[in-house]
């Protein structure tokens, strides 16, 4: 690996590898977020960041704790991530990111469930400090808008499904089924 000081890349080779530097680290805060991975979500912002969902203000570790706490509520979570601007400006670059969000909670006996679903904007200032990554140093969520459809029923799995999980069971930590061999 090459460090970035004794490289010089073409200025526009370099915002490309910077845009997707910055990209990597939205997706991984949303899957750390679908995952609950209190790690994962940590690693995207600077250890002095500063994360407001409105309802949390706070540092990044505050910030993934009550993330755990709020989400720990409903059985599955997708932050599906749209496109995303990126203004660079020297070592800070100005992001915003669209997510379609959904809140489940899957129907039971006692009752029906439901899917919470919200549109919103992360609106993000990345900075590179001394030639590291590029991580979040401030994150604004701007809400567009919110509705809750009620689940009657669900369809479930046959036992041969690979299910998703929301911790590292799931495939993407184990890998289980990657190696190339047919399932059994």
């Amino acid at each position: 690996m090459v460090d970035r000081s004794e490289a010089e890349l073409d200025p526009r080779l370099q915002a490309l590898v910077d845009k997707d530097e910055i990209t990597d680290t939205v997706h991984r805060v949303a899957r750390g977020t679908d995952r609950l991975d209190k790690e994962l979500i940590v690693s995207g912002y600077h250890p002095d960041g500063f994360d407001d969902h409105n309802n949390f203000r706070g540092s990044p570790v505050e910030f993934a704790d009550w993330v755990l706490e709020v989400l720990a509520a409903f059985d599955y979570t997708q932050h599906l991530l749209g496109q995303s601007r990126i203004q660079l400006e020297g070592d800070v670059a100005f992001v915003e990111t669209y997510c379609n969000a959904h809140h489940v909670v899957h129907p039971t006996e006692e009752g029906p469930g439901s899917d919470m679903r919200m549109g919103l904007r992360y609106v993000d200032r990345f900075e590179r400090r001394g030639g590291g990554p590029w991580l979040i140093a401030t994150r604004v969520c701007a809400f567009e808008w919110r509705y809750t459809l009620t689940l009657n029923y669900s369809f479930p799995y046959d036992d041969d499904f690979t299910i998703g999980h929301r911790d590292r069971s799931d495939i993407t930590y184990t890998r289980k089924g990657l190696t190339g061999e047919p399932r059994q």
